[in-house]
C-alpha cells in the first residue's frame, strides 16, 4: 500500500503522530498566550540576530499600529511556494498581495514533512487547510521567543503583533535586525522553523485591518496562488525570477519578461554583460547565457536554502552555470522540468520516476493506481485520449483555482481507470 505524504489542498486521510516540540492544536501561542504551546525554533537567522547578547536596541518597544480601516469580512490565503500572503475582503474590495518568509524545507527522510515547508506542519498534523484568526490567538505586541533547547529568551519579535492561526504556528514580524527601530528586515524565502515572517510595516497593517473581527479566515496552500484566470498572484513589485505575462509586469530598472519554454510562463529578468543588481531580502542574483540566445546574457537568481532548490519558480531548476562569457560558476535557478506526473516537458529525458513525455506533460501508464512524491500534489490513475490511455495524472483543487496544474491544462473530473465510481479533479492537457 503506498503512502501519501502531503495534499495541501486536499482533507488527508492517513493516521499521523504528531511531532514533538510543535504546540498541539489549539495550544495558545509561543509562549506568551498560555503554557499549553511551546516555542517553535526560530529557523536560519543573520549571524549578528542569533547572539542574543543582551542589547536589545529597539526590540523591547512596541511598534505603533497604523489607523487603517478595518475590514468587514477579511480572508488570508497563504502560499508557501508563492511565498505570498493574500488579504482580501469581499464586502469592501480590498485586495493586497504581501511577500512573506516561511518555513523552511524539512530534509529529514523520516519526518513527516519530509520535502515540505515546515510550515506544512499543521497541515499533515491536523489534515487541513483552512485555519483561523481570533482576537484570543492575537498578541498585538509580542517581544519575548524562549530558545526550546536552551530556556534563553531573547527579544526577536520586536514589539510587533504575533497572529496564530494554528497553536505555535502564528504570523508574525521578520526577526532578523530585530533590534532596529523598524522592527527587522525581511528575507523572503524559506527561512523560518514553521512561522510565517513578515516585513514589519506589513504585519502591522494586516493587524490593524484584521483587529477586532471574531473569526478571520486563514486558508494555507503549497502551490503559488493563482487567479480564475491563472495568473499567479504575487506582490506589486517584481524582481528577478518573478513569474510575469509580459515585460510590463517586471516594474524594475531593466526588467523583462522572458518566456520559459518548460513552463509556457514567462520569468522576469535583466540582460547583463557580467554582473546583475541585488535587492535585499531576495536571494542573489548571477549573470548566465540565455539558453535560447548564447550571445546575449540573462539574470537569475542563485540558489540557496532561501529559495530551495528554485521551488517557488514555476519550471526552474536549480543548474550549475558559467558566468556570461567567463569561467566562474554558479549553482542557478534556469528553465527545466521537474519532470514528475503533471510537467511540462520537451522531451522523455526531461520527465523521470518512470514517466515518459506525452503531448507536452509527463505520465506514465497505470492499471488502476499511481506512486506518489513527497512535496508534490497527488496522483490519479485516468483514462485521457491525449495521453495514450490509462495513465498518472495529477490531481488538483477546482476551489483553489486549480493552483497545482501547469500551464496549458483544465482542472476537470476523471473517473479512476477500471473503476468508473470513484472521480477526482484532475490537471487535463487542452486539445493541442
Amino acid at each position: 500500500m503506498k503512502t501519501k505524504l502531503l495534499s495541501i489542498t486536499l482533507m488527508l486521510s492517513i493516521p499521523l503522530t504528531l511531532g514533538a516540540g510543535c504546540a498541539q492544536e489549539g495550544g495558545e501561542g509561543e509562549g506568551e498566550l498560555g503554557e499549553t504551546g511551546s516555542d517553535l525554533g526560530l529557523g536560519d537567522q543573520l549571524p549578528d540576530d542569533a547572539k542574543f547578547d543582551g542589547q536589545w536596541g529597539d526590540a523591547l518597544n512596541c511598534k505603533p499600529v497604523p489607523n487603517l480601516p478595518r475590514l468587514t469580512a477579511p480572508k488570508i490565503t497563504i502560499s508557501l511556494d508563492g511565498l505570498t500572503l493574500h488579504l482580501t475582503d469581499a464586502a469592501t474590495g480590498f485586495d493586497k498581495v504581501f511577500p512573506v518568509g516561511v518555513g523552511k524545507i524539512d530534509e529529514d527522510a523520516g519526518s513527516m514533512t519530509f520535502g515540505e515547508s515546515l510550515s506544512a506542519y499543521p497541515l499533515i498534523a491536523y489534515r487541513k487547510s483552512d485555519f483561523v484568526i481570533t482576537p484570543a490567538s492575537i498578541q498585538p505586541c509580542k517581544t519575548w521567543w524562549t530558545d526550546p533547547e536552551t530556556k534563553a529568551k531573547s527579544p526577536v519579535f520586536a514589539g510587533l503583533p504575533f497572529m496564530s492561526w494554528s497553536g505555535s504556528y502564528a504570523i508574525h514580524g521578520p526577526i532578523d535586525n530585530f533590534r532596529a527601530p523598524t522592527g527587522g528586515n525581511l528575507r523572503r524565502g524559506y527561512v523560518s522553523h514553521g512561522c510565517v515572517r513578515m516585513a514589519a510595516a506589513d504585519v502591522l497593517e494586516v493587524y490593524a485591518r484584521i483587529k477586532g473581527i471574531a473569526s478571520v479566515p486563514v486558508h494555507v496552500q503549497r502551490d503559488p496562488e493563482r487567479t480564475t484566470a491563472g495568473a499567479r498572484v504575487d506582490v506589486a513589485e517584481r524582481w528577478i525570477g518573478a513569474e510575469c505575462g509580459s515585460d510590463a509586469d517586471c516594474n524594475f530598472t531593466g526588467g523583462v519578461c522572458k518566456q520559459n519554454k518548460y513552463s509556457g510562463r514567462g520569468f522576469c529578468t535583466a540582460r547583463c554583460t557580467t554582473t546583475c543588481a541585488d535587492r535585499a531580502g531576495q536571494p542573489t542574483t548571477f549573470c548566465v547565457a540565455d539558453p535560447d540566445d548564447a550571445t546575449k546574457g540573462m539574470c537569475v537568481p542563485k540558489v540557496s536554502a532561501v529559495n530551495f532548490e528554485c521551488r517557488p519558480g514555476d519550471h526552474m531548476l536549480a543548474s550549475s552555470q558559467p558566468r556570461f562569457k567567463q569561467t566562474t560558476r554558479a549553482t542557478v535557478c534556469m528553465p527545466g522540468s521537474r519532470g514528475w506526473v503533471g510537467d511540462r516537458c520537451l522531451a522523455d529525458g526531461d520527465c523521470h520516476g518512470g514517466n515518459s513525455c506525452k503531448a507536452g506533460f509527463c505520465a506514465q501508464p497505470c492499471t488502476g493506481f499511481c506512486p506518489d512524491e513527497p512535496a508534490r500534489p497527488w496522483t490519479f490513475c485516468a483514462s485521457e485520449p491525449r495521453l495514450g490511455g490509462a495513465v498518472c495524472m495529477r490531481q488538483c483543487t477546482p476551489m483553489s483555482n486549480a493552483s497545482e496544474c501547469a500551464a496549458g491544462t483544465d482542472c476537470l473530473p476523471r473517473a479512476r481507470a477500471n473503476q468508473s465510481s470513484v472521480i477526482k479533479s484532475v490537471c487535463v492537457p487542452r486539445a493541442l
